[in-house]
């Protein structure tokens, strides 16, 4: 009796293109799944942040009634909201807030002397806005100690530097 000599199903040939197909396939997912998946939304990252506020901001000037949360200072930077505005405070009289003016302080260019803010529970007034150079500013300055209460604002404005940097700030102070 002779011997069966069994024939295989596919070939090594075969078999190595199947084994590319699959890696390809997997490969192909990953990048799907994981370079495609959908940034967080704009109204996500509001609504997370908005969740630290401990304050409003409210200039019905510009139609502006946004959440306030205290940011910290991290290497002689400021934690800066990236959807809401933050405070920042050195002493009992004086609030910086600040924002992005690609998001929460988009309109603020448009506010003018004589505007009313309220914040925390207190009404102030604009009584300047200055663009200043990003170069010239001092933050020392801007934080020192007031007689009244007075708050600063303060947003990017001028040229786009960077992705996320301008040339030049503007500055809102009310008191």
């Amino acid at each position: 009796m002779g011997s069966v000599e069994k024939k295989a199903i596919f070939s090594k040939k075969s078999l190595l293109l199947i084994a590319i197909f699959f890696v390809y396939f997997a490969a192909g997912f990953a990048f799907f799944y994981f370079g495609f998946k959908p940034a967080v939304s704009a109204a996500d990252a509001y609504a997370k942040e908005a969740e630290s506020a401990n304050s409003r901001l409210n200039i019905p000037a510009i139609n502006l009634d946004i959440p306030v949360t205290k940011v910290n200072m991290t290497d002689n930077n400021l934690d800066v909201p990236e959807q809401i505005v933050g405070s920042y405070s050195v002493h009992k009289n004086k609030t910086l807030l600040i924002g992005h003016s690609t998001t929460a302080f988009s309109e603020l260019k448009n506010l003018k002397v004589g505007a009313q803010i309220t914040y925390d529970n207190h009404i102030y007034t604009v009584t300047d806005i200055k663009q200043k150079e990003k170069a010239d500013i001092s933050m020392k300055e801007i934080l020192k100690a007031e007689e009244k209460d007075t708050l600063v604002l303060m947003t990017c404005a001028g040229e786009q530097i960077t992705k996320t940097d301008f040339s030049h700030r503007l500055i809102i102070t009310a008191s």
